[in-house]
């Protein structure tokens, strides 16, 4: 749970801009794609012109970068808005969904830091050759959903920081303390309920979960698990896969003997399928990296998108 004072500055920053908004006709401009993460944007997004940011909503995202005590500085940020009758249509959990789907896609790896009140705090990373780090908040109130983000810089007090932050975590894969044989995951579970208006029950929000299982006798096996929560209809998609692995240097070969899919939907039982999908190898490079909660992870690179996943057991 995060602090008490973070929370009640949180507040008063989102209470602070949804006034702001009812107060100004000017001062926000339609945006299509976020400037901060350069992603596109769920429909009807709204951006705060900098200048007419509250103070509140300042001194917010600067003090995300003051917890860390001189470690970070801080880069730049952004204040978006969603409201009006199309938003009310679509709510906050789907249009956040939407934006991190679209995130993860896009490399960052998401994590919700806690919520409480309506609020949630969260952090986004993204592995490369530079290396980002951005930390906000998003939070609804009179039917008007506001996010404020901000990027994290290290301070590595003028040095080219993300070269650093490459040669500090990552490690050899062919180190024996990092050795590829284990359990591995990738995934996030949302902390926000929703509540039937009409029978008052509550259903969890989405969540995913993907793992890897490497194996000393050269198998290995895959599951992941998407759950997609609208209202009161549940998406779920199940894939499962297994065979044998090869490493050759930096890359790894799945051979696969097993690509089984499940689709299920709540609320229309004849849309659901099994399948066996086609059994191509895969082909990955591989690095193991230390992360920043000090666990390893290993990071697969298609070509075309990285994907990490952490250690869970060996």
């Amino acid at each position: 749970m995060f602090k008490k004072f973070y929370l009640f500055a949180i507040i008063f920053a989102l209470f602070s801009t949804i006034s702001a908004f009812a107060q100004m006709e000017e001062g926000f401009e339609n945006a299509v794609s976020s400037n901060l993460t350069k992603v596109s944007l769920p429909a009807n997004a709204l951006r705060m012109s900098p200048e007419k940011v509250p103070a509140e909503i300042t001194q917010t995202l600067e003090k995300f970068v003051a917890a860390g005590e001189g470690k970070f500085l801080q880069g730049d940020s952004e204040v978006l808005v969603w409201t009006g009758s199309s938003y009310q249509k679509v709510g906050l959990q789907t249009t956040i969904n939407r934006l991190m789907d679209t995130m993860k896609v896009a490399g960052w790896k998401y994590e919700v830091g806690g919520t409480e009140n309506g609020v949630t705090v969260f952090s986004l990373l993204k592995d490369g050759k530079q290396r980002r780090a951005i930390m906000g908040f998003y939070g609804e109130s009179d039917g008007t959903l506001v996010l404020g983000w901000v990027e994290v810089l290290p301070n590595n007090s003028g040095a080219d920081s993300s070269q650093n932050i490459e040669q500090t975590e990552t490690i050899s894969a062919t180190d024996s303390n990092s050795s590829i044989i284990g359990n591995w995951y990738n995934g996030r579970v949302s902390t926000v309920t929703r509540q039937n208006t009409i029978t008052g029950m509550t259903s969890p929000g989405s969540s995913n979960r993907f793992e890897y299982q490497f194996m000393p006798n050269g198998k290995f096996l895959f599951t992941g698990l998407a759950q997609t929560v609208n209202y009161s209809c549940t998406d779920t998609l199940y894939n499962e896969k297994s065979g044998s692995y090869t490493i050759n240097g930096s890359q790894i070969k799945l051979t696969l003997t097993k690509n089984f899919w499940r689709k299920q939907n709540s609320c229309a039982p004849s849309s659901n399928s099994e399948r066996n999908y086609k059994l191509d190898p895969e082909t990955y490079t591989f690095r193991i990296k230390r992360n920043d909660y000090g666990k390893d992870e290993i990071c697969l690179n298609s070509g075309t998108n990285e994907a990490c996943y952490e250690r869970t057991k060996k």
